[in-house]
C-alpha cells in the first residue's frame, strides 16, 4: 500500500466507506449485456446474409460482443472498489491497487465541480493537496496527479485529482463524508468549476522521470574495492566472475 505516512494496517471500524465500485458494477453489467446482445444478433445476420455485407457485420458483430466482454471483466474486477475516511486519513482501495493518505501529510482537501451535485451531467473530482514534498510517479496516484491554479493561499499547484463522476456521481457521498473526517483546518468546500476542467495526466513526464532513475545505476567496485570497473581491464582477470554471471 502506498502512503503518505504512518497509517494503520486498517481503517478504523467507524470509518465512511463509499462504495462506488457495487453501483458501477451494476451500470457495466446492464451495458455489457447490451453489447453481447448487439454482438450475438450481428453474427446471427452475418451467416444468413452473404457478400459485402456479411463482411460488414462480422467485424463489427465481433467488436461489439469484445466490448460487452471487457465490460463484464471490468466491472468483477473493480466491484469492490471505494473510498474510505477516517479520522487517520484517507483510503482508497482499487483495481490499480491500494494507497492511502494521512491528514497531516496534506496541506489541503477540497470537491472541485461545474455544477450542483444532483445535475445530470456534472463533473467532480477530490482535491488532496500534498504538504511538501511527495513523490510525483507513486505507483497508484500517479496518474491523478494534476498542476493548477490552487484554490487557496497557502496551497501548492501540485494536487491529486480523483475522479467522483466516472461512471457513477458518489459526490454527495464524499462531501458527506469530508465534511465529517477532514480536519477542519484542511477543509476548502465545494469549489464551482469550469467545464473541461480535469487536465490530463502527464504520461511523458512519468515516463521521463521512470527512465531517469532506472538510469541512475550503482557505481560498480572493483576486486579490490577501491577501483571502479570503467574499462574492461579492470574486470576480474580469471573471468570467474563472467563465467558466473555476477
Amino acid at each position: 500500500m502506498s502512503t503518505g505516512g504512518s497509517l494503520p494496517a486498517d481503517p478504523s471500524d467507524d470509518a465512511t466507506a463509499v462504495r462506488y465500485g457495487a453501483r458501477e458494477v451494476r451500470l457495466c453489467l446492464i451495458i455489457s449485456a447490451i453489447a453481447l446482445s448487439i454482438g450475438a444478433v450481428g453474427l446471427s445476420g452475418a451467416a444468413l446474409v452473404g457478400g459485402a455485407l456479411r463482411w460488414t457485420l462480422v467485424p463489427v458483430a465481433g467488436l461489439s460482443a469484445l466490448y460487452g466482454l471487457l465490460m463484464v471483466l471490468s466491472a468483477v474486477g473493480g466491484a469492490k472498489d471505494r473510498f474510505v475516511f477516517d479520522a487517520t486519513g484517507w483510503w482508497w482501495f482499487c483495481l490499480y491497487g491500494n494507497t492511502a493518505l494521512m491528514w497531516d501529510s496534506l496541506a489541503g482537501v477540497c470537491i472541485y465541480s461545474t455544477d450542483d451535485a444532483a445535475a445530470q451531467n456534472v463533473t467532480a473530482t477530490l482535491e488532496l493537496f500534498p504538504l511538501g514534498d511527495f513523490d510525483r510517479d507513486d505507483p497508484v496516484l500517479w496518474r491523478y496527479v494534476r498542476d493548477g491554479d490552487p484554490p487557496a493561499d497557502g496551497l501548492p499547484r501540485l494536487r491529486y485529482r480523483v475522479e467522483l463522476t466516472r461512471i457513477e456521481n458518489v459526490t454527495t457521498d464524499v462531501e458527506q463524508a469530508c465534511l465529517r473526517w477532514v480536519p477542519a483546518e484542511l477543509w476548502h468546500g465545494n469549489l464551482l468549476q469550469p467545464k473541461g476542467y480535469q487536465g490530463r495526466a502527464d504520461h511523458a513526464g512519468h515516463r521521463r522521470r521512470l527512465r531517469e532513475r532506472s538510469s541512475q545505476t550503482p557505481t560498480r567496485i572493483a576486486w579490490d574495492g577501491s577501483v571502479p570497473l570503467d574499462d574492461a581491464e579492470d574486470r576480474d582477470p580469471s573471468g570467474y566472475a563472467d563465467r558466473q554471471g555476477f
